[in-house]
């Protein structure tokens, strides 16, 4: 009995954390993104980086909210403090843009 409310406890919590692709194309959603590009852009941002930038292109995103222009929002971009995650934006942007799916 121990055992099966430890696994549906684990089950539960499993299902409630949110895979940082399925993070970042939400974030893009609620920023307005159509959902058919924020899947894209999900998809090329999880084929180019590890979880950890993963979870920085996320965090970056949710802040993306706060931008008041598009110049704030570059401006944030060049302030990730993480290279590897802003080249991947600017390449899966780009990508997307361009209709380029890997």
């Amino acid at each position: 009995m121990r055992l099966t409310v430890v696994a549906l406890i684990l089950f539960v919590a499993a299902c409630a954390t949110a895979s940082p692709r399925a993070k970042i194309a939400d974030r893009f959603v609620e920023f307005g993104v159509s959902q058919e590009r924020a899947d894209c852009l999900a998809s090329e941002l999880d084929e180019r980086l590890e979880r950890d930038d993963l979870n920085d292109v996320a965090d970056y995103i949710g802040g993306l909210n706060e931008a008041a222009s598009a110049g704030e929002a570059l401006d944030a971009l060049l302030r990730i403090g993480n290279p590897r995650a802003a080249a991947a934006i600017a390449r899966a942007s780009l990508a997307c843009a361009l209709g380029h799916q890997n």
